[in-house]
């Protein structure tokens, strides 16, 4: 714990200047000269760096900055601090690498998101981020415009009414009243709602309001509410597949009264898992054990599971075409930017396009 507590008090308190040495009129105290009696109360601050991203975005920079630091070893350059030109021979050999699976070149969003986590483990370490220069930004411009490049164009088609069906009868001729009652409300949720899988995974029973003619959702957290300001979905009970009754349904068969609402089952699908979710504090370490739930990825896993049953293809299908599923449905219904928005929580209108699938 103390060399964590070491880094996030450089980050938190050390500015330095071009030639990386800390300024004089920055210098901050060394965690060896603080005072004994804040210790515990510095360590109990600085744990909450831990939730400054997701995870999945954590595992995602740590994937992309291994690749980084390979390139570094494999030339005998640092890779933390990087000089600019490290990172820019990076992209140069990453632009051209060619994937396996699809023969496709590294699209500019993967790109991207190399530079990000190269930014990150510069900005944790105390260091200025590399992928500012100049030069790097118009590298990754002409990248931006670069219509010879041959990359996997990857785009989740939408799961609307139709297909929506299609995967209900799928899950209807699962033996198992848990399995069934439960997926049913997982598509549902997902599909009205424009929820992402982590939404749903996170939906606990006290975000849900049974109203007289709608269902309530709040989302305490999204990807979009990052500080926990108030944030709710309507979903009317009087629109085709409504989630209303089979969440409802669902809530009553397995006897849900607190906690997450989508359980994990045993291997036969007759019983419900233990659920656990207890926090536990000791020497300013706080760790979690949760189990007994589903995950996003395993919501992820169920979508996958029936529409290959179905005969959708699932490499253009997964827990995404959910959301990008209510987005072109509610278009397909005559709804406005502006409902549309209210439904999936976009704040900008531009960003629908990304989701929105022109009509037949």
């Amino acid at each position: 714990m103390k060399n964590t507590i070491k880094h996030t008090y450089s980050v938190l308190g050390e500015n330095k200047d071009n030639t990386g040495l800390v300024t004089d009129r920055d210098k901050f105290y060394k965690e060896s000269e603080l005072p004994l009696s804040i210790l515990d109360d510095f360590q109990n601050a600085a744990q909450e760096t831990r939730y400054e991203i997701s995870d999945n975005t954590r595992r995602i920079y740590q994937s992309s900055f291994s690749i980084f630091e390979q390139y570094c070893q494999q030339h005998e350059l640092n890779a933390l601090p990087a000089d600019p030109r490290t990172v820019i021979s990076f992209i140069g050999q990453q632009k051209d690498m060619i994937q396996a699976s699809t023969g496709k070149q590294l699209s500019k969003q993967t790109l991207t998101t190399r530079l990000a986590a190269i930014r990150f483990y510069h900005i944790q370490a105390g260091y200025h981020s590399p992928s500012e220069h100049p030069l790097i930004l118009r590298v990754m411009r002409g990248l931006s415009r670069n219509q010879q490049r041959k990359t996997s164009v990857y785009d989740q088609q939408p799961i609307m009414y139709d297909e929506l069906e299609l995967l209900i009868q799928v899950i209807d001729n699962q033996p198992q009243k848990l399995t069934r009652t439960r997926d049913k409300a997982i598509l549902q949720l997902g599909l009205q709602g424009g929820f992402r899988r982590s939404e749903l995974a996170n939906i606990e029973v006290d975000h849900i309001a049974f109203l007289r003619d709608k269902l309530r959702v709040r989302l305490p957290y999204s990807k979009n509410n990052q500080q926990g300001q108030k944030e709710w979905k309507v979903l009317p009970k009087s629109e085709p597949f409504s989630a209303y009754d089979v969440v409802k349904d669902w809530m009553t068969l397995a006897k849900i009264e607190s906690g997450h609402l989508f359980r994990s089952l045993s291997r036969d699908g007759q019983t419900i898992r233990q659920y656990q979710v207890q926090s536990d504090v000791e020497n300013a370490q706080v760790s979690c054990r949760q189990s007994g739930f589903l995950t996003g990825d395993d919501i992820y896993q169920v979508i996958k599971k029936y529409c290959q049953k179905a005969g959708l293809n699932a490499a253009f299908f997964g827990a995404h075409s959910l959301r990008s599923g209510c987005v072109t449905q509610l278009y397909e219904n005559d709804k406005d930017h502006l409902y549309i928005m209210s439904r999936t929580g976009h704040n900008d209108p531009r960003s629908l396009k990304h989701y929105l699938k022109p009509k037949d």
